[in-house]
């Protein structure tokens, strides 16, 4: 009796990760994370750099930023939670 062959899987190529793209910050944006105007980062550079600046001002409190005067001014809100934060940056972001 004649041996069957087994056919090899063939495996999918996996695509590259697309890069990320820096987008313009808005001039309060800028200011408040860096004192300057004219920043481009990304996206997930710009969520970092919130959770980073709130902690650095102590309004952090576990999943929750506490604005203070200036982000309450930017973002219109007194609390940010974390699902909120991405949907708060979104305006302030741009191609």
């Amino acid at each position: 009796m004649p041996k069957r062959r087994i056919a090899k899987k063939r495996r999918k190529k996996k695509r590259a990760a697309p890069t990320p793209t820096p987008l313009a910050c808005s001039e309060g944006l800028s200011r408040l994370f860096s004192g300057r105007a004219g920043l481009q980062i990304t996206r997930g550079q710009a969520v970092s750099k919130l959770w980073a600046t709130a902690k650095a001002r102590g309004v952090q409190r576990g999943k929750t930023i506490h604005c203070d005067a200036e982000m309450t001014a930017l973002f219109g809100a007194s609390t940010l939670g974390f699902s909120d934060v991405a949907a708060a940056l979104a305006p302030h972001l741009s191609r």
